[in-house]
């Protein structure tokens, strides 16, 4: 049967693995990241079957369901092929359960790595935006209440976790881009019109909602990762994209502003 998966499906799956297998203690990366950008590894696993002769069939399940992010996690492909060829060992309790585990695990290192954001974090990641002489406006940065910002742009309760580290570090991404301003006056300038480009190209492509939010935030990541940065550096760097971009969200017009 063929699977249909929507785009922030695909998006939140590889953002909430964490990188890496689901199955526990496998410490197989599902994501590498390379100098022409990263390369996707892991393969999709469906914790009750993509169809009803599959392993794990749950024939009361929707085409929709079954290929829905509550239904999938991400393995290495040794692990994939082992949990489908060998079902009888590895049930669907015992399937949700890792990817609980991973979620959390994945949470977990993204609020530590909010912690340890410093400014070369910062500036790793608005260079990705600022990296042109393009001209745009600048806007008046005055804050919107993020709720009705939310509300105003579709975002759900799905993103609130990811919003709310980001929020609680937003100011520190603020300071650094005054910090910038005092350097060099058009850096602002620069910053939102490489946002601006991004959210266009994305919404041209249909993008929209959760899937834009997560997107930008994926596009902030990995421009400022390189095949050398390990591990640990990769949520820091994930965790500064998030400050970065929630502060914009929260000051300029980019996103669309509550009527």
């Amino acid at each position: 049967m063929a699977r249909n998966y929507s785009v922030l499906t695909l998006k939140q799956l590889f953002l909430t693995s964490g990188h890496y297998c689901a199955f526990p203690d496998c410490a197989s990366a599902i994501v590498e990241f390379t100098e022409t950008g990263p390369v996707v590894l892991g393969e999709i696993a469906h914790i009750e079957g993509s169809s009803d002769e599959g392993p794990r069939s749950n024939p009361a399940l929707s085409a929709a369901e079954r290929d829905g992010y509550a239904n999938l996690l991400v393995l290495c492909a040794h692990h994939h092929n082992m949990v489908d060829k060998i079902d009888s060992a590895y049930p669907v309790e015992t399937l949700k359960d890792w990817k609980r585990a991973a979620e959390k695990a994945t949470t977990d290192k993204l609020s530590v790595g909010a912690t340890l954001v410093s400014f070369a974090e910062l500036q790793m990641v608005c260079n990705a935006f600022a990296d042109g002489d393009v001209s745009l406006p600048s806007t008046p940065m005055v804050a919107v209440a993020p709720q009705a910002k939310m509300d105003a742009n579709a975002l759900t309760d799905a993103i609130r976790p990811t919003m709310s580290i980001g929020l609680a570090q937003a100011p520190q991404a603020a300071d650094y881009i005054r910090r910038q301003a005092q350097l060099s006056s058009r850096f602002p300038e620069r910053l939102r019109a490489g946002f601006v480009e991004e959210y266009n190209r994305l919404t041209a492509n249909g993008v929209m909602g959760d899937a834009l939010f997560v997107s930008l935030i994926e596009f902030g990541s990995n421009s400022a990762t390189t095949p050398q940065t390990d591990g640990a550096r990769v949520f820091v760097i994930h965790a500064a994209a998030v400050a970065v971009l929630c502060h914009l969200f929260e000051v300029c017009d980019v996103f669309e502003a509550p009527a």
